[in-house]
C-alpha cells in the first residue's frame, strides 16, 4: 500500500493552506541576501574567510538553541500571531542591516533574522501537519520545497539585477518577507489537534525533558545534526573555499551557478522524487541519498569548469531532494500530536551541524590543505547515513 498520494494543486490556494505557496516570499528574501551575504561580510568588514565562518557559524548556532527552547512552547501559541510577528521581524531587520554599519549590531540582527525565519518554517510545518492526512504529508511538503527553490533559484538573478541597478537587495528582501502579512491578514482557520489533555509540568522545560528522554528523536537528531552539516549550509561552505582560491569576480560567478543549478534542479525534480519516498523502502533511499552527497562533494573539490560545477551540483542536490522528505515523514512519525510544534523545531537543531560546517572550514581552509575539509565531510555523511540507515529503516517494519 502506497504511504503517500498525489494531491490536488489548487487546493494549495484556497483557504488556510495558502500559506504553503505564500512561503515563497520570505524564503525569496533569504535567497537575495544569502547569494551576496559572503561578499557583503566581506566587502563592508573585511572579514578573512576564518571571521566569516566564526561570524556565520555563531549565529546560526546561537538561534537554532533559541527556536529549540521556543519550540516548547509553540503548539500552545497562535500560529496566525507567530506569522505575522516573524515576518514582521524579518522585513525591520533587512531593513536595518541596510542602515547600521556595526558588526556586533549586524550579528545580533543576523541572529534574529535567523530565529525569526525558523519560527515561520515551522509554523509552515505545523499547518501542513494538520491541513492535510498522513498520506498527502510528503506530496505537500515536496510542493513546498519546489516553491522554496524556486525561491532559492530567483534569488541570486534577483540580487544580481538590483545591483546592476544600484538598488540594494536589502530593500527588495525588506519587502518580499513582509508579504507574508496578507496570510495573517486574511481569514484563517486550522483544525484543531484531538489529542490535546495536557501532561502535568509540562512547561517549557517538562517538554524538553520529555524530548530529552525520547530516544528515537535523540537518535533523528543525532543523525540529522551531522548530516547537515553536509548539505545545511553548503553554499557558504562552498563560498569559504572559492573565495581562497578565486577572485571576488570568479566566486560571485560561481556561487550563483551553485544555487541556481540546486534551485532548478529541486525545482524540476523534487515533487516527483520526494512524493514517492516511503518507509517501506526507507534504507533504499537514504544510501541513495548519501551515494549521491559522496558524488557531488568528490566533484566540488575537483571541478575546474562551470559546468563540472553544474553538473556536480546537480547530482548533490538530489541528495538533499531525497533527505528532506525522509526527516519530515520520521519526526511526523514519532511526534505526539499534543507536541508537534515542539519536535518540528527540534529540526531546528540540525542548523548545529549547519553552523559548525563553516567554522571548521575557515580554520581548515586559513592553514590546511582542502582535501582534509573534504575528508571531514566525508565522516559527517558516514557517521550520519549509518544511523539514518539502522533507526529509520525500523519505521518499516
Amino acid at each position: 500500500m502506497a504511504v503517500f498520494k498525489p494531491i490536488r494543486k489548487g487546493s494549495l490556494f484556497s483557504g488556510s493552506a495558502i500559506v504553503v505557496p505564500l512561503s515563497f516570499f520570505p524564503t525569496l528574501a533569504r535567497a537575495v541576501f544569502l547569494s551576496y551575504f559572503l561578499i557583503f561580510l566581506k566587502e563592508r568588514f573585511s572579514l578573512s574567510v576564518d571571521e566569516i565562518g566564526l561570524f556565520v557559524g555563531g549565529f546560526i548556532l546561537l538561534s537554532s538553541l533559541a527556536s529549540l527552547l521556543f519550540g516548547a512552547v509553540l503548539d500552545k501559541l497562535s500560529i496566525k500571531a507567530l506569522m505575522l510577528t516573524s515576518s514582521i521581524i524579518q522585513s525591520a531587520v533587512y531593513m536595518s542591516l541596510f542602515v547600521f554599519n556595526s558588526l556586533t549590531l549586524v550579528f545580533v540582527l543576523c541572529l534574529l533574522l535567523n530565529f525569526a525565519y525558523l519560527t515561520l518554517e515551522t509554523a509552515v510545518r505545523m499547518c501542513i501537519a494538520r491541513l492535510f492526512p498522513p498520506q498527502e504529508t510528503s506530496s505537500v511538503l515536496s510542493l513546498k520545497y519546489t516553491f522554496t527553490n524556486t525561491a532559492y533559484a530567483l534569488g541570486p538573478l534577483v540580487g544580481l539585477w538590483l545591483n546592476r541597478q544600484g538598488v540594494s537587495p536589502l530593500l527588495f528582501c525588506s519587502a518580499s518577507a513582509l508579504f507574508f502579512v496578507l496570510v495573517a491578514a486574511s481569514p484563517f482557520a486550522l483544525p484543531r489537534v484531538v489529542e490535546q489533555e495536557s501532561v502535568e509540568g509540562e512547561g517549557v522545560f517538562g517538554s524538553l525533558a520529555i524530548m530529552a528522554k525520547d530516544r528515537n528523536l535523540l537518535k533523528f537528531t543525532i543523525a540529522s545534526v551531522l548530516l547537515a552539516g553536509v548539505f545545511g549550509q553548503f553554499h557558504i561552505y562552498v563560498g569559504q573555499y572559492l573565495i581562497t582560491t578565486h577572485s571576488t569576480a570568479q566566486m560571485y560567478e560561481i556561487i550563483n551557478v551553485v544555487f541556481v543549478t540546486n534551485a532548478l534542479t529541486s525545482i524540476l525534480l523534487q515533487y516527483l522524487i520526494g512524493r514517492r519516498v516511503a518507509a517501506e523502502r526507507f534504507r533504499i533511499w537514504i544510501a541513495g541519498c548519501i551515494l549521491a552527497f559522496v558524488v557531488g562533494l568528490i566533484g566540488f573539490a575537483f571541478s575546474q569548469t562551470l559546468y563540472a560545477w553544474i553538473f556536480f551540483t546537480a547530482i548533490f542536490t538530489v541528495g538533499e531532494i531525497i533527505i528532506q522528505p525522509l526527516e519530515f515523514f520520521y519526526i511526523t512519525h514519532i511526534a505526539p500530536a499534543r507536541m508537534k510544534g515542539a519536535y518540528y523545531s527540534s529540526q531546528n537543531l540540525t542548523y548545529l551541524g549547519a553552523a559548525s560546517t563553516p567554522v571548521v572550514c575557515g580554520f581548515i581552509l586559513s592553514g590546511l590543505n582542502p582535501l582534509y575539509f573534504l575528508l571531514y565531510l566525508m565522516v559527517l555523511l558516514l557517521v550520519g547515513g549509518l544511523i539514518f540507515y539502522v533507526e529509520g529503516g525500523k519505521l518499516a517494519q
